[in-house]
């Protein structure tokens, strides 16, 4: 009789803990369902997303003072249009000026002026996929007015050295501004000569047009999307092969030469 009754006891003691074990089986499988949770991740990384195709056509801003021009190309193309061909021919892109800004006899504080503006230059200059830029030539030639030695009839250094900083600040300005307004386009920096070199009086002006020049390389240096290319040496030892009748411009040829200059510096 005690046996049977412990019997029975037993049974339902297992039967009661085996429908709690189901409640609870089916409490935590229906939260599961209401309340989902991610599986723990075991697989590799997803592919990344494809980057935006490359552009099929290269747009060009150019601006700066009278080289930007093409003054002394007799074909008009100047160093510009020249670099517009042979990008395109070593891309295989077409390549557009959109753009040309550059101004006979412009200096520094004309052009930061333009680029301190709402819109126009700086609007095109948004909008390229390349930057030409020639400044300089015309702030040097200024500095060099009227500060001759009057005992040795050559450069006075210490004068030429005295109203250097302020271009030089504005130039600083200039590429600063222009990597402000477009950080993914490249920007090339033509950068000056002594277009005097063959006048024996005149080639000590050489050294302030390399200080000049190591500033704007110095600043381009700064900004990874910038590029300084180096013109004086172009000029150097074959003066009178690439300089216009001006002596103050390249010529056709010179121009061509520039324009290789640049477009290696892009490739």
């Amino acid at each position: 009789m005690n046996s049977t009754r412990t019997l029975w006891i037993t049974i339902g003691t297992a039967a009661l803990l085996t429908t709690a074990l189901w409640i609870g089986g089916l409490v935590y499988a229906v939260n599961d369902v209401i309340n989902p949770k991610p599986a723990p991740y075991e697989g590799t990384a997803s592919p990344a997303q494809p980057e935006e195709e490359n552009k099929t056509t290269i747009d060009i801003v150019a601006l700066g003072d009278s080289l930007t021009v093409g003054t002394g190309d007799v074909s008009g193309k100047g160093y510009v249009q020249n670099v517009r061909e042979k990008l395109a021919a070593v891309t295989k892109k077409q390549v557009n000026l959109i753009g040309n800004y550059g101004i006979n006899g412009y200096k520094t504080d004309q052009l930061l002026n333009d680029l301190q503006k709402a819109n126009g230059v700086p609007y095109g200059i948004e909008k390229a996929d390349v930057v030409l830029l020639t400044i300089g030539g015309n702030d040097l030639f200024a500095v060099g007015q009227d500060v001759m030695n009057s005992q040795t009839n050559e450069l006075d250094a210490n004068k030429v050295r005295e109203r250097l900083p302020e271009p030089m600040n504005r130039l600083e300005q200039i590429l600063t501004r222009l990597a402000q307004l477009n950080p993914k386009a490249k920007i090339v920096y033509v950068g000056v000569y002594n277009p005097f070199y063959d006048l024996p009086e005149m080639r000590p002006a050489s050294v302030h047009v390399q200080e000049w020049n190591d500033r704007a390389f110095d600043v381009a240096n700064r900004f990874p999307n910038m590029v300084y290319v180096p013109t004086f040496d172009l000029f150097q030892l074959q003066f009178a092969k690439y300089m216009y009748s001006d002596h103050f411009h390249p010529n056709q040829e010179g121009y061509v030469r520039i324009a290789d200059r640049v477009v290696q510096a892009l490739e």
